[in-house]
């Protein structure tokens, strides 16, 4: 049976600026507690981004059927297009008329360390979207429920939760819940900001966890207890490590997954990249450590490019680098 996706994240304007120099050269460590830095460069680049949009745009490439629920503003007019053109379903995107569309700001350096500054924009309105609106709106086929909590694979849609606007999230985790559908769960940056309370139940109730070493250590912290003592046998959560691979936690035990080595030209949109490629994966019930692999594969195309959705790759390439990490 072929599984909607739907993609709760964000979308955005990414405007990205390559530094020549390590961030170390700027930072004072005796004067950080009054910070004041100006940092110059040649060159900047303006590309569509967002969490959903990243995202929807590899899974769309896949073959599969994602569906982006969110706020967009007044200027999303291209961006639209270029969705559509690509496969994704944009008829959940509301635009907001009188606000422009989030908009993300990154530096990277030499080290491919990033400073991120987010502008939401439209984005602050998609606290008043529910599932239930696609329904009627998306051409997504209606939410199949079931009656047991047990039985939840068999539903025919799947959601990803990412951040958004935090209200909207904490909706979303509710509604997926009271709605008995299957869900990753992805709170990034929001794991500070989310109540304990929703932060806990996004992590106890769904599927698949994903989050980078720094954010699974947050969740712990914030929670009090390891994130292995709080998922059940039949959940999975996967730690990305950056140019270490990736571990996919699973009934009692840590799979260690590595990378496909390439040259990094902008390592902006890798994460996403690696989630779609671990979905379609996992959705199409490959093993764990296969779902790992096909997620660094597709982080691999994705990082040989600037920006975002600027790649791409045939099937053909795809598996012949799936073959050498196997």
């Amino acid at each position: 049976m072929k599984k909607n996706i739907i993609l709760t994240g964000s979308l955005a304007y990414d405007y990205i600026f390559d530094i020549p120099d390590s961030f170390s050269k700027y930072i004072q460590p005796d004067k950080i507690h009054k910070i004041n830095i100006s940092i110059v460069t040649d060159t900047h680049k303006k590309s569509f981004g967002g969490t959903a949009g990243n995202q929807a745009f590899h899974l769309a490439r896949f073959g599969l059927n994602p569906t982006i629920i969110t706020t967009v503003g007044n200027d999303f007019f291209d961006y639209k297009i270029f969705l559509k053109k690509n496969g994704v379903n944009t008829n959940s995107i509301e635009i907001i008329k009188n606000l422009p569309t989030a908009a993300g700001f990154v530096m990277t350096d030499v080290k491919d360390n990033q400073i991120w500054m987010f502008a939401t924009g439209a984005m602050k309105e998609a606290r008043r979207l529910s599932l239930k609106s696609i329904y009627a709106s998306s051409g997504v086929e209606k939410l199949k429920l079931n009656s047991s909590r047990q039985a939840r694979t068999i539903t025919n849609s799947f959601v990803l939760i990412s951040p958004t606007d935090l209200n909207a999230m904490i909706n979303i985790v509710k509604e997926s819940i009271n709605l008995n559908v299957d869900f990753a769960f992805d709170p990034a940056f929001f794991i500070p900001h989310l109540p304990e309370k929703t932060l806990l139940e996004g992590v106890k109730n769904s599927i698949i966890i994903f989050g980078n070493d720094y954010e699974i250590a947050f969740i712990e912290k914030r929670l009090k207890k390891k994130i292995t003592d709080i998922v059940s046998n039949r959940q999975v959560v996967i730690k990305t490590l950056g140019d270490q691979g990736s571990e996919i936690y699973y009934n009692g035990k840590w799979i260690k997954v590595g990378i496909y080595k390439t040259k990094t030209i902008d390592p902006t949109g890798a994460g996403d990249a690696y989630r779609a490629g671990f979905l379609y994966g996992f959705l199409n019930n490959q093993p764990l450590k296969t779902c790992g692999w096909m997620g660094a594969v597709t982080a691999s195309f994705a990082v040989e490019v600037k920006g975002t959705m600027n790649l791409k790759f045939t099937k053909k390439e795809f598996l012949k680098r799936l073959r050498k990490l196997t």
